[in-house]
């Protein structure tokens, strides 16, 4: 059989179909030392019993690609190594034959995208393979994502180093090494497709019981509905866990935010019908569009910050239940405990494993501790850096001397781009670092990252609001800079009855003018809830939207618009089928370090501003969900068919993120008892009127506000009640299928005992 036919995957309908296939790029000519550790690596792919085939992309293009593709005879040995779990013959979602679905189950069908059916899963045996369902069928046995894993798994640990080439520590020299000394100039796995040989087969006989079945088509009209769940299962066997987590996270957040906007959209409606606003055109601009804003701040403001910091909880236990969900369902439980060492890893002295008591390199801890205390020493300048951009923008409102309104867009608008500037440039430089860390996994780098690049967006994004919230009020009655005889100011002021004691001991009822930061406060949370989804618009959407019709153009000028007359028949159009395929790919985007990284960052700054300020904004939750409504499906869309496919990567859960939810639950109810003791206005019809200590109204807010979150958390259990039975039973049933052996469908005997 010929290269290109062993490269095609036949379906169980007998469909060919192009999966699994990695795709090594690079130059024709290289050095003898290149081209021998080329040679090498390739041999030792071919001994290992994968299939590749080896072209060109054209005469002209020096360009040599080498097509890999790894059969079940080599997965599952990796699969083994991983101690990877794999659906058993049994499953977990047998039902007694009498019962019947509820009403609400069957109204939540409606609203289903998924079908699958969750098996019990074992770690895979290569000896004991007959015990794991769908193993009869070698090419679809490990799902399309798991193949991708399973694949780059084998390149990267395919070493092509000698035992002197190891004195530096570095384990092994496999894909990632070979890239790095150029031997391969581009690397990337291609999207799953039926054989467009087939189809164009199937349009020529006018078949109609033929249906050629897309992967991609397939799941984006799942992923599409927008009314209805999102497919987490096709997600996770086309993408893997990892990105599966993600969309799972936002989904849920998503879902959660309706109440927060409800509450909110009540308290806008609320300030509209009952905060008097006389606008006066011909008056101060920037008093006349502050006055508008105050309708923000009405009698409901106050339940309205409580109502978010529970609501914040509430969403954090739900998550954390969904998570421990999914993490059963998906075989991953035990991933971080069982994961391997990342091949960048390299190691400065050698010991032995106490486990295996085989020898092996590891990295001392006071080196990491030193890095990472060197790291911290950078983030701290950058955060000051972030500072003395916030002072720059205070400078700048002072000495600018033109419309105050004008002047307190345009700062905010500076502000928010400064933000954006200093985040692109940590963002390279936190990557260098962790780098540099040198992590033993993969989970430890991104947790490393993860902290890096949020607490200087944190930082980056919040410094002008705390700024404003709490410092710029003082400083509208105290020079800001000693010496300089000017004062901030809040751009907006209120005359409030006060009691007023007079000389002779009197006390009468009096006017008297404040300061408040709060409409300029609401401003700059609303300016940074609708400028943050831009630039990744811009990013996601606009600029790939250019490159596509720029592509396309070039390639319509290139070709003429005249398909190649020398078409190959037989073994030839097969070949070129693939090398159509490859160039289609290749000209799609590649994919960012980490797809979740970036989408993680937006979202958790978007929920740090609802859980921190979103008290003087009641309109951020309903700008959230649109914009992740909105996101959802823009991601979706350019993840299957805009970008190049990203390598599957597994995870258990969405790592650090959820410390860092915690974390933002926690500061949002102080924050929260601050604004309500220091920046919200008291009125002569508010809510605390006749309450003259505030602060002590902030202590009784923050303490019962944690005295509900603590019983919330308290009483809802991290792991559903059904999954803790599941758990038990599935080690029970993999126990008695190791001793009895797989299952048989007229195996009545145990029937009863398998089900759950």
């Amino acid at each position: 059989m010929a290269d290109s036919e062993r490269l095609l995957t036949m379906t169980t309908d007998g469909t060919p179909e192009i999966t699994g296939i990695y795709v090594l790029l690079g130059p024709d000519n290289l050095d003898p030392d290149e081209e021998d550790l080329r040679t090498n690596f390739e041999k030792q792919l071919e001994k290992g019993g994968a299939v590749t085939m080896t072209t060109s992309l054209g005469e002209e293009s020096g360009t040599r690609v080498v097509l890999v593709k790894v059969p079940m005879s080599r997965l599952g040995p990796a699969a083994e190594e991983l101690k990877l779990y794999m659906p058993t013959t049994y499953s977990s979602d047998e039902v007694e034959e009498d019962e019947s679905p509820s009403i609400w189950e069957r109204i939540m069908d409606i609203f289903e995208t998924d079908e699958e059916v969750d098996y019990i899963s074992a770690p895979f045996r290569w000896d004991k393979k007959e015990l794991f369902a769908g193993i009869e069928d070698p090419n679809t046995f490990f799902r399309s994502a798991l193949r991708s894993y399973l694949t780059h798994h084998i390149l990267i640990r395919t070493d092509v180093s000698k035992k002197k080439d190891n004195a530096d520590g570095i384990n092994i020299r496999g894909l990632n090494y070979l890239k790095l000394k150029g031997v391969y100039s581009d690397v990337f796995i291609l999207h799953d497709r039926p054989s467009t040989l087939h189809r164009r087969q199937a349009f020529k006989e006018k078949d109609d019981d033929t249906k050629v079945v897309d992967p991609r088509q397939e799941l984006w009209d799942a992923w599409r509905q927008w009314y209805k769940f999102q497919p987490l299962w096709k997600v996770r066997n086309y993408f893997g866990e990892k990105i599966a987590f993600y969309f799972a996270w936002v989904g849920l957040y998503s879902e959660s935010l309706i109440l927060p906007t409800i509450f909110g959209l009540i308290v806008f409606i609320y300030g509209l019908s009952t905060e008097k606003v006389d606008i006066n055109l011909a008056g101060d601009a920037t008093q006349q569009v502050y006055k508008f804003f105050i309708i923000f701040n009405n009698k409901l403001t106050p339940w309205f910050g409580l109502a978010v910091c529970i609501w914040g909880t509430w969403f954090v236990e739900q998550w954390k239940r969904k998570s421990n969900s999914l993490k059963y369902e998906w075989d991953v439980s035990n991933f971080e405990q069982l994961e391997p060492d990342r091949p960048q890893f390299y190691g400065s002295k050698t010991r032995k494993n106490p486990i295996t008591d085989e020898e092996e390199w590891f990295y001392p801890f006071y080196k990491l501790y030193l890095k990472i205390s060197c790291s911290a020493t950078l983030l701290f300048f950058m955060v000051g850096l972030v500072v003395a951009s916030t002072i720059g923008v205070i400078v700048f409102r002072l000495a600018v001397s033109f419309n105050p309104l004008l002047t307190s867009i345009l700062s905010s608008v500076i502000n928010a781009t400064a933000i954006m500037i200093l985040g692109f440039i940590y963002e390279k430089i936190a990557y260098k670092l962790t780098d540099w860390e040198n992590h033993r996994t993969q989970t430890d780098y991104d947790d490393a990252l993860i902290i890096k690049l949020f607490a200087f967006q944190f930082v980056n994004n919040f410094t002008s609001l705390f700024y404003i919230a709490f410092f710029k009020q003082y400083y509208s009655k105290n020079e800001i800079f000693p010496g300089v005889n000017k004062t901030e100011t809040c751009d907006y002021s209120y005359n409030k009855t006060v009691s007023i004691v007079q000389a002779n001991g009197e006390t009468i009822e009096g006017p008297e003018t404040f300061q408040s930061c709060f409409p300029m406060l609401m401003m700059q949370v609303a300016i940074l809830m609708i400028m943050k989804p831009i630039p990744k618009f811009c990013k996601d959407v606009i600029l790939p939207t250019l490159r596509f019709y720029v592509i396309r153009l070039y390639k319509s000028c290139k070709d003429n618009g005249s398909p190649d007359a020398a078409t190959l028949e037989g073994q030839g159009e097969k070949k070129k089928e693939l090398i159509d395929i490859i160039e289609e790919d290749r000209q799609l985007i590649p994919g960012d370090n980490d797809f979740t990284l970036t989408e993680y960052t937006e979202k958790t700054i978007m929920y740090g501003l609802i859980m921190l300020f979103g008290t003087v904004f009641p309109l951020a939750p309903l700008i959230a969900i649109i914009c992740n409504l909105v996101d959802i499906r823009v991601d979706a869309y350019r993840i299957l068919w805009k970008n190049r496919r990203y390598i599957a990567q597994r995870a258990e859960d969405i790592g650090i993120w959820q410390y860092i939810l915690e974390f933002l639950n926690m500061i949002g109810v102080v924050v929260t008892s601050l604004i309500l003791a220091h920046t919200l206005d008291i009125s002569n019809d508010s809510v605390l009127e006749g309450i003259d200590d505030r602060w002590l109204v902030a202590f009784a807010f923050e303490h019962v506000c944690f005295a509900i979150k603590f019983l919330i958390a308290y009483m809802i259990p991290d792991v559903p009640s059904d999954v803790q039975f599941k758990m038990r039973k599935e080690q029970f049933q993999v126990n008695r299928l190791f001793e009895r052996g797989p299952v048989k469908k007229d195996d009545t005997s145990t029937n009863e005992t398998t089900r759950i």
